[in-house]
């Protein structure tokens, strides 16, 4: 008789945040076994929009992705790795505001590009190339249509991206490129993304943007993604094995219209 097909088991470093939350929604609609990795474990209220709930059934670990030793015993089991953790903008206002009176604040508690876009996925990655069955690691990338952001913000994501590429005889490198990204559970972002389609109409549909197409703010004319696309593109790349490599816009929301 034939063996089994083992059960997807999927290790989401960052599963409290708002890609990771939906990842792991995505994921548990499938009938897969979701291990978060988070700096403080289950999800905070902060972090669940109003109206909805955490993910339930997700095994929530409290660890430090830069420290193998914190969570390297929950990869076991796990066939595939999703990270979904980065920051935008450096030294995290959430951090500076807890700055104590002496003014100062410890490395651990800064937040750069290298640490937290390039890091931290290469430590998860390492790890997990020295345990048996992880066939896939999804690395949330981003591509360039942000003018005027600092140029290490995506130079730190291609490291790490080429990282992963030159280990793909070991792990599957699934990388994700997209823009600016909604979701009506975060409302703020539902104006924004209204802009970015306004504004594509306009480079794209008439005189103006061939005026814009010489200026910094050509990179900025790419669709807005909307979060579970997001989600259920990752799952869907991490199912079918001919699926690596880099995925652009385009590529995200084929792979995320289906099922």
């Amino acid at each position: 008789m034939a063996a089994k097909a083992s059960v997807h088991r999927l290790f989401v470093v960052g599963g409290t945040g708002f890609v990771g939350q939906a990842v792991c929604h995505s994921a548990l609609a499938r009938g897969w076994e979701v291990v978060s990795l988070s700096r403080h474990g289950a999800p905070e209220r902060s972090t669940i929009a109003p109206g909805s709930s955490a993910p339930k059934g997700v095994q929530w670990v409290r660890g430090d992705a830069l420290k193998p030793e914190t969570y390297q015993q929950h990869l076991s089991g796990c066939t595939a790795v999703v990270h979904s953790v980065g920051v935008l903008m450096e030294n995290n206002y959430k951090k500076l505001v807890s700055i104590g009176s002496s003014g100062a604040t410890s490395s651990q508690e800064t937040a750069t590009y290298e640490r937290a876009n390039r890091d931290t996925a290469l430590s998860v990655a390492r790890a997990a190339r020295e345990i048996s069955g992880i066939d896939a690691f999804a690395y949330l990338s981003a591509s360039d249509v942000l003018p005027f952001l600092d140029s290490r913000y995506i130079s730190t994501k291609r490291e790490a991206e080429n990282e992963l590429i030159e280990h793909c005889n070991q792990m599957r490198p699934i990388i994700l490129r997209p823009g600016f990204i909604f979701s009506p559970s975060r409302p703020i972002t539902i104006p924004i993304a209204a802009g970015v389609k306004a504004f594509n109409a306009v480079f794209h549909q008439t005189p103006l943007g061939c005026v814009l197409k010489h200026t910094p703010f050509a990179k900025a004319a790419s669709p807005a993604l909307r979060r579970e696309v997001l989600a259920n593109a990752i799952i869907n790349a991490i199912e079918d094995p001919k699926v690596s490599g880099i995925l652009n816009i385009a590529d995200i929301e084929r792979l995320g219209s289906s099922r």
